[in-house]
């Protein structure tokens, strides 16, 4: 009796010791070392028992760092601060998220409070934005942007960075909105073969940079080359320039039937060009490129006399036909033996001026200047004078020896004729105060008899170095055998639709005759 007892007693703390170890380690339940896990799932509740059926005493975000201190079936036992619950364990991950760069593709992309657009938005991201996504699930990711962490959609979000690229507008004016719809205030107007970046891109609008101004325009109005100026001859005798495209705005000049002009734009309706020193709009339909017959009442070339001298007058125009490029070994090859470029006009500066002056003076051209005047009074004109002057320095210092410089006056600028005439002599007074003596005016012959007193201009300047009269007048039957004018004439623009090797389009052709002291 007393073996069976033992024999017993010995069964039961067999059956004791299996069954404590049972705990442990049979069934599903797990014990081991706590290790660090990652929330990856928007949200995770931590319930107080392995249930969905209990009460939830947190919620975790994703990226949450956790110990998990034991498993138990599709639940995990964690600790988080001073919480301890319980999760399930398919939102864990053992592997900590790395985070990376990633760039908004959408016009605007809003960045929630939770993974959903029911929650409230915490800012507004813009297209090209550079996020840092710290988290990312089915349809959301966290971000992070300037300081703030919230949730976004994916499919708006691009690891790889929108490569920039230049565009050209093609149509009349394109407005650049605050954003990408027409209900938005407008930054700027930019106009017909205005260059611009562009930074994104969506299906309808492009988000792009202009001098500095961001905002969005219409994909439809960019092409990514640029338009191939071309020349062209007027049909009509009364073909308009105008500001604009539409008959509502101001002519800037009226062309007559076979003028040459260069179209710099085209649209449906309207052609972008130049002739002379004129740009502006005119009805494409009163342009041909079928060059007319020849007539001999228009003779080609001026006469020539003994040390004349051949030569254009230049200026951003040229550069922006040639798609940014003079060839001045061309132009020289072609006969020519200076250039006269355009430096500044009113308070501005043509930014294409000083590669232009070193461009003809490495090819061995003598090379000249002028400024388009736009005085209204004396102050204003020797400042017009000082940005000028500024200029030609900016050409000196690069070793370029400027010959003569001229003042460039075909706008009357709202003043009357004694006022233009004392403004003009106050810009020239001024530039002889900053040490240049070589000067001259240009104008065309109307503009010399009727808005300007020139013979009061011309006296008012000392005889050496010879102030020169630069005339705009251009080849037909009354200037056949000379510029006809009531004056001595030093340099003659004889027409504004000549070509020449070396420069796309049209250009401004002179011949200059000052070594003989005028016509």
């Amino acid at each position: 009796m007393k073996h069976r007892a033992r024999y017993l007693i010995s069964g039961l703390l067999a059956m004791a010791l299996v069954a404590l170890s049972l705990s442990f380690t049979g069934g599903t339940a797990q014990a081991s070392s706590s290790y660090s896990s990652y929330v990856t799932s928007y949200t995770l509740k931590v319930r107080s028992k392995a249930s969905t059926h209990y009460r939830t005493l947190r919620t975790l975000s994703m990226g949450n760092k956790v110990t998990v201190t034991s498993r138990s079936g599709k639940y995990s036992r964690i600790k988080y601060g001073n919480t301890t619950g319980y999760v399930q364990t398919q939102h864990l991950s053992r592997s900590k998220f790395k985070s990376y760069s990633a760039y908004v593709t959408s016009y605007t992309l809003k960045m929630r409070s939770n993974a959903s657009v029911h929650y409230s938005t915490k800012r507004t991201l813009n297209m090209a934005n550079k996020v840092t996504v710290l988290g990312k699930g089915k349809k959301y990711a966290l971000v992070s942007y300037g300081g703030t962490t919230g949730y976004v959609q994916n499919i708006h979000l691009n690891k790889s960075k929108f490569k920039s690229l230049s565009a050209y507008v093609t149509s009349y004016t394109l407005k650049i909105r605050n954003n990408a719809s027409v209900h938005y205030s407008v930054r700027h107007t930019l106009t017909m073969g205005n260059k611009v970046t562009v930074l994104g891109k969506g299906k309808k609008y492009a988000l792009v940079n202009y001098g500095g101004k961001t905002g969005y325009v219409q994909n439809i109005h960019l092409n990514s080359q640029p338009f191939r100026a071309y020349n062209a001859y007027v049909t009509s005798n009364t073909l308009k320039i105008r500001n604009n495209p539409s008959v509502h705005y101001t002519t800037r000049l009226i062309l007559a039937v076979n003028n040459r002009v260069t179209i710099t734009g085209k649209g449906k309706k309207y052609a972008q060009v130049k002739f002379g020193n004129v740009s502006g709009y005119v009805q494409a339909k009163y342009l041909t490129t079928t060059q007319p017959a020849a007539s001999s009442n228009q003779p080609t070339d001026p006469p020539v006399t003994s040390g004349s001298q051949f030569g254009l007058d230049i200026s951003h125009y040229q550069n922006d036909a040639g798609n940014g490029t003079i060839d001045f070994n061309a132009i020289k090859q072609d006969g020519n033996r200076f250039i006269i470029a355009k430096a500044s006009e009113g308070g501005n500066t043509d930014s294409t001026f000083v590669s232009n002056a070193v461009g003809a003076k490495n090819a061995g051209l003598t090379v000249n200047a002028y400024h388009f005047f736009r005085g209204s009074d004396e102050a204003g004109s020797r400042n017009e004078a000082n940005v000028f002057s500024k200029q030609i320095r900016t050409a000196n210092a690069q070793g370029v020896s400027l010959h003569y410089l001229f003042i460039d006056v075909e706008t009357t600028n709202g003043v009357d004729k004694q006022t233009l005439t004392n403004n003009v002599k106050a810009f020239i007074d001024q530039m002889r105060k900053n040490g240049f003596n070589q000067l001259g005016i240009y104008s065309n012959l109307s503009f010399y008899n009727n808005k300007i007193d020139l013979p009061n201009v011309v006296a008012a300047q000392p005889s050496q170095p010879k102030f020169l009269i630069w005339l705009a007048r251009y080849r037909g039957q009354e200037t056949q055998q000379g510029p006809g004018a009531n004056f001595d004439v030093d340099i003659w623009q004889y027409t504004s639709s000549g070509s020449s090797s070396g420069i796309v389009g049209a250009v401004d052709k002179d011949i200059w005759y000052y070594t003989i002291n005028g016509l």
